[in-house]
């Protein structure tokens, strides 16, 4: 329960740098759906960064772990931008709003990939890497 409030913790720092570069893009006239993968990919820096050393403190620096994250990442980017696309074309809900539910169904989606796969420190000691 501790590392899902961690990783509740990063996802509210980086939930702030996605929406935050999202508006920004949107303030100059950028497309939602490219302003969304932008923004989406400034949160997946920093989010990579404190959930590998702090919320699930990953012993492992191999670029496994890394592309694991990325995966991770992209399944929920995919999933987060057909929930917006879907939300702002069928729906009329306005882009911002849909952006921010879009990102919340994500951070359930992207928590359990990482704590069951990514950073599943059990996992990488029976494959040896510990």
């Amino acid at each position: 329960m501790i590392k899902f409030f961690k990783f509740g913790a990063v996802g509210i720092l980086n939930t702030l740098i996605t929406i935050v570069s999202y508006m920004v893009f949107i303030n100059f006239g950028m497309n939602y759906l490219i302003a969304n993968i932008i923004a989406y990919s400034l949160g997946v820096i920093n989010s990579f960064y404190w959930n590998n050393t702090w919320v699930f403190q990953s012993r492992t620096r191999s670029s496994k772990v890394f592309m694991k994250f990325i995966v991770v990442n992209m399944i929920t980017l995919v999933i987060t931008t057909l929930i917006l696309y879907l939300l702002v074309e069928r729906t009329s809900l306005h882009s911002i709003y849909a952006q921010i539910l879009a990102t919340g169904f994500g951070l359930v989606i992207n928590f359990t990939l990482n704590k069951s796969w990514t950073f599943n420190n059990t996992a990488m000691k029976m494959e040896g890497k510990q």
